[in-house]
């Protein structure tokens, strides 16, 4: 499209003002440019005349007023709120602003004002874990206990960036595990077990039984890993019942799968080895142990279609109590253990046995079965009879290896464990 001018004049007041035009473009955007190189390098000279460069842009004064209220070199509280204040004008949905607004007025002692720039920070960005931070500790600050935990909610829910040090925070403020277990921990599985993990990591075991009975009660599924540390404190702690307590949970839950509940008649779990070894609560465990190899084998079984091995390297005159398992039993009662064991090449004098002893007190029972030695050429039922002891509650139950004395002592070879029972005697 061509524009065409009636004559001279015309033409002259249109280039001037497309003149002028370009000229206030270039004015701006060379001030712009200048005020932003300038904003890059946050000091007070630069900042000031960042902000006379381009008084429209809100960053410039929330730089300043942020450099007027922490720099010590340059502290200046009442012209920090000024540029805050301007900061949030020209910005007045910048949660960060608002936010720091109410910080330096809580500083110049406005609190009142204070909490209503919070307030406004907070519906601003109701989900955003550092703000909510900020926010939760300036009403902690306030003494309002339950509105800062309110905030501590969100927090945790959102990241756990700030888990260790929020703990130790509504810990401080309240000391009252009701309270800050339903306003201060979100109904979220994962934020529930690092609280418990941060519970048993100071031994507070009252307060995680609430933490793990509202773990317990949620809808949703978690990996029975992430329980192992709590019934083990429990089993350390001697407490027995609670642990035994917690491993039914998962039980009833249905996070571990479908093993078979202890009878009268075999008190073990799993003693055929037909399901997965847990590794963890009342199940087996199998230990990690240099120069051998443990695990569920479904090469050579007495019954069904698994068992389990253990192989010996030949390097190492090992003491081996690595596969066991905890098994609640009766003071001063008799029992009988049994199972099936097959051996391939061991060698030293001092093979594989059954072992029982008191999980808290060796004195009050320690039992050992005859060894296997060399190749066994089939199954052998292996028979141990004890009683345990007067106090004794929770024993455990495995396979064991003894040094061996001998000079010729480093252990080799294969050995199967199959069909294990442990049933009270008459």
């Amino acid at each position: 499209m061509e524009i065409t001018f009636p004559n001279r004049p015309s033409r002259i007041i249109t280039t001037l003002l497309g003149t002028v035009a370009c000229l206030l473009a270039i004015t701006w955007i060379t001030k712009v440019y200048l005020a932003t190189r300038l904003g890059g390098a946050p000091t007070l000279p630069n900042l000031r005349y960042a902000v006379k460069l381009d008084p429209t842009d809100s960053l410039y004064h929330l730089e300043l007023g942020r450099l007027l209220q922490y720099d010590p070199q340059v502290v200046d509280p009442e012209q920090s709120v000024v540029e805050l204040r301007q900061a949030v004008r020209l910005s007045p949905y910048d949660p960060e602003a608002w936010r720091d607004l109410a910080m330096a007025l809580q500083f110049g002692g406005r609190p009142d004002e204070s909490l209503a720039c919070l307030r406004r920070a907070d519906a601003l960005a109701p989900h955003l874990p550092a703000l909510q931070w900020y926010v939760g500790n300036a009403f902690l600050l306030h003494g309002d206990v339950a509105e800062a935990f309110r905030h501590f909610s969100v927090v945790l829910a959102g990241s756990n960036q700030y888990n260790a040090i929020l703990f130790n925070t509504v810990w401080e403020a309240s000391h009252d595990p009701s309270q800050i277990l339903a306003q201060a921990i979100p109904d979220s599985v994962p934020v529930e077990f690092n609280y418990l993990n941060y519970l048993l990591g100071r031994s507070r075991l009252d307060d995680a039984h609430g933490v793990w009975e509202r773990i317990i009660a949620s809808p949703d599924k978690f990996d029975p890993a992430q329980a192992v540390w709590y019934i083990d404190k429990l089993i350390a702690a001697h407490r027995t019942e609670e642990a035994w307590q917690a491993w039914d949970d998962l039980r009833s839950k249905g996070v571990i799968g479908t093993l078979e509940h202890p009878t009268v008649q075999n008190l073990v779990i799993n003693g055929d080895f037909e399901q997965p070894a847990l590794n963890m609560g009342f199940d087996w465990r199998i230990a990690p142990a240099p120069d051998t190899y443990a695990g569920i084998d479904s090469t050579h079984y007495h019954s069904a279609n698994h068992s389990l091995l253990v192989q010996f390297s030949g390097t190492n005159n090992i003491g081996y109590e690595n596969v066991f398992q905890f098994v609640r039993v009766s003071p001063a009662r008799s029992y009988r253990l049994s199972a099936y064991l097959r051996t391939e090449g061991i060698t030293t004098d001092s093979g594989p046995r059954l072992m029982v002893h008191d999980a808290y007190d060796r004195k009050a029972l320690d039992k050992v079965s005859d060894d296997l030695e060399g190749s066994s050429g089939g199954w052998q039922q292996m028979l141990l009879d004890f009683k345990t002891g007067p106090r004794t509650e929770l024993m455990m139950v495995g396979l064991t290896r003894l040094p061996s004395r001998k000079l010729d002592n480093q252990i080799a070879g294969r050995v199967w464990l199959d069909d294990v029972t442990l049933a009270p005697l008459p």
